[in-house]
């Protein structure tokens, strides 16, 4: 079988974040399976326009999405000079002002939506000077998903140009019902990890050695942030946290593993240095030198073996996702480490109150709270943390992921086949 797939911002550097992992992992078993696959994505600067990766083609061609009501010609045509029998649309609900345009070719297509359907309700948690970064203009695509009529994207999900929608959690489905999405045409396939990777033994010995090897006291409660330093991911509701924790506890510490782009000399990257400035400038403001430590750069495996093993728990207090679901989540959770992160819906399908906490986004009281119960009741931390390795363990590994949605591509054709 011959796919095309369109996905914005693919590259070598994006590999390891959603969604491009998704991509990366169930394209390389559809190559695997005899398949043919070409990823059709935007012009990134450093990447050639044509590569393979892992026998995966991509072509690299102008602006994808941008501006959307005007007909793509170099779009459609590089779709067809693909030849697929089927295409697959990786993108938002905003995708459905674009998806149209695909009727000419004729051909089954898949679209894939990675993120909620927003409201605006859903930006109180997002103050006005998080808006204006440069860095989050993101954040405004979600703002137009929010602002978009739900009733486009009805209309056309539930249209003969949309085979059928792939979304990667139940939350996310009900919400596409709940506008009036037909439930037949939503299949679940979610995403998941290389458990193999990340799940170790739930062992207090190797976690109290090391604490000592990063020069923690054995007894010290560590709670660890891992990610970019981006604002809306939460590190900052983290550090405001921990005045209120030192005042009741002084035996608690914060570490930031604060991740930057992957590719260290974009704009991006540059952004990102100056939000984890900021996290440097707001724990020297709050006096937390002592109990935050902000780890800058990207980690080898090894060192960020240690740093997870020497964490109680994680907090991850996201004011929005951006892409659903956040691997770090599961990835903690598949090492026995209680995740604390906010009550947002696709987070909240993963992290419930048996094996993890939820707090409300920008709730850094709140947040204290929750790391204070934890440290002063190690037998519900335990609880949690042996809880949370249970449930990544029952998920389906990206093998059984890959046939899920193979199994929607194929039967997707077969339907086409039998219409025409």
């Amino acid at each position: 079988m011959n796919i095309t797939i369109v996905c914005e911002g693919f590259s070598r550097f994006s590999l390891r974040l959603q969604p491009w992992l998704r991509v990366y992992e169930m394209s390389k078993r559809l190559v695997a399976n005899k398949n043919v696959v070409t990823i059709l994505s935007n012009k990134i600067p450093r990447c050639p326009d044509i590569e393979r990766i892992d026998g995966i083609l991509i072509y690299r061609i102008e602006d994808i999405t941008w501006a959307p009501l005007i007909r793509k010609k170099h779009l459609l045509k590089s779709i067809g000079d693909c030849k697929p029998d089927i295409i697959v649309w990786y993108g938002t609900p905003l995708s459905s002002i674009y998806l149209t345009q695909l009727k000419s070719i004729e051909k089954p297509i898949i679209w894939d939506i990675d993120s909620e359907l927003h409201d605006l309700k859903l930006f109180k948690q997002v103050s006005i000077l998080e808006m204006l970064h440069p860095h989050h203009g993101f954040l405004w695509q979600k703002i137009a998903i929010a602002l978009l009529p739900k009733v486009i994207v009805k209309c056309v999900a539930n249209s003969s140009i949309i085979e059928k929608l792939i979304v990667p959690s139940r939350s996310l489905k009900s919400s596409l019902c709940r506008i009036g999405v037909k439930p037949e045409k939503v299949a679940i396939v979610p995403s998941t990890i290389e458990k193999a990777a990340f799940c170790f033994d739930i062992d207090c010995r190797k976690k109290q050695e090391s604490k000592r090897a990063l020069g923690f006291a054995a007894d010290r409660f560590v709670a660890t942030f891992l990610g970019s330093p981006c604002a809306l991911r939460g590190a900052d509701t983290a550090i405001l946290g921990m005045p209120a924790i030192i005042e009741e506890s002084g035996n608690v510490d914060l570490v930031v593993l604060s991740r930057r782009s992957l590719e260290d000399s974009n704009s991006e990257s540059y952004h990102l240095r100056n939000e984890e400035s900021h996290l440097v400038k707001l724990t020297k403001r709050l006096k937390m030198q002592k109990h935050v430590r902000i780890i800058p750069g990207i980690l080898g495996k090894t060192d960020l073996a240690l740093y997870m093993s020497a964490s109680d728990a994680i907090v991850l207090p996201f004011k929005l996702v951006l892409s659903e679901p956040p691997v770090c989540i599961l990835e903690a959770m598949s090492m026995g480490k209680v995740v604390v992160t906010t009550n947002l819906k696709a987070l909240s399908e993963i992290v419930d109150d048996r094996r993890g906490m939820l707090i409300e986004p920008r709730r850094h009281l709140e947040l204290a709270q929750s790391l204070l119960f934890l440290a002063k009741h190690p037998e519900h931390l335990h609880y949690l943390g042996k809880n949370a390795n249970e449930y990544v363990i029952t998920l389906p590994d990206w093998e059984q992921v890959a046939s899920q949605f193979m199994d929607v591509l194929y039967d997707s054709v077969k339907t086409g086949e039998l219409q025409e």
